[in-house]
């Protein structure tokens, strides 16, 4: 079962009974070109790229060319000895006023997402890419009808994105983020999500009942996690990712451990 952190941080429990339904849906992304790879499989990996984290900036163009509508600034992330990070999507909801203009500094509906790997951990470390269409697809048509709650509950039910965050840091917005974690962008394009503070909306009759299952949810991307593949970035290497597509997270790890990522929102983005 789920459990959440005093920060409202929600982590899920590896269920065994459900593993062979989840078999099959974390994927190993391809090797190859940047532009043919985003454009094919939404996913691509481009090994010895760069070491500057500002050629980030030159991949957002190749990758999407004029479909490229905003950049968000390049973050570095890492560190040492850190522990697993479950399967999530990018996206948070960062604004500020800038002499009387709301700015947004990051947004909930990043749809891209480039890596550039600074420096591989000495141990450990190895990423994880779950297709989220693949697992929408795997609890619709579950044998279990716990995992086929789930599935109607994902694409057929409001939460509070962010709602669970106990203390949100500065800028971040107090007004709920209602949103559906499967659905689609005006444009026609799917949108699967998982968030580790996403709760019941405000004032809901069935919050118990939600709550659960938001716990179930997380125990399904724990377990998905668990029997996905599992690919290592080296230094230099680019990761893309559809963020409207795939879910992604890596393994704790040892040593120290860099990357630079930037993302970026396209003309289909929501």
């Amino acid at each position: 079962m789920a459990v959440t952190s005093a920060s409202g941080r929600r982590s899920g429990e590896v269920r065994p009974e459900w593993k062979s339904t989840l078999d099959g849906v974390g994927v190993v992304p391809p090797v190859g070109d940047l532009r043919s790879g985003v454009d094919t499989a939404g996913a691509v990996i481009v090994p010895g790229y760069a070491t500057d984290p500002e050629r980030l900036v030159d991949a957002a163009a190749t990758a999407l060319g004029g479909r490229l509508r905003e950049l968000f600034g390049i973050r570095p992330q890492g560190g040492a000895d850190a522990p697993v990070l479950g399967l999530h999507s990018d996206g948070a909801n960062v604004v500020v006023d800038v002499h009387g203009r709301s700015v947004r500094l990051r947004d909930p509906d990043e749809d891209w997402l480039f890596m550039l790997c600074g420096r591989a951990a000495d141990s450990g470390g190895d990423s994880v890419l779950v297709d989220g269409y693949a697992l929408v697809e795997a609890l619709r048509t579950a044998e279990d009808p716990e995992l086929r709650e789930v599935h109607e509950f994902l694409v057929g039910t409001d939460v509070d994105y962010f709602g669970a965050w106990v203390a949100p840091a500065r800028g971040v917005p107090g007004t709920p983020l209602v949103r559906r974690l499967v659905e689609y962008t005006r444009t026609g394009r799917r949108v699967v999500r998982a968030s580790d503070y996403a709760a019941p909306v405000p004032r809901e009759p069935e919050w118990e009942r939600h709550a659960a299952l938001l716990d179930r949810y997380a125990d399904v991307l724990a377990t998905a996690m668990e029997v996905a593949p599992r690919f290592r970035l080296d230094a230099g290497d680019l990761f893309v990712l559809d963020n409207y597509r795939f879910l992604h997270g890596r393994d704790g790890y040892r040593g120290e451990r860099t990357l630079h990522v930037l993302t970026v929102r396209s003309i289909d983005a929501a």
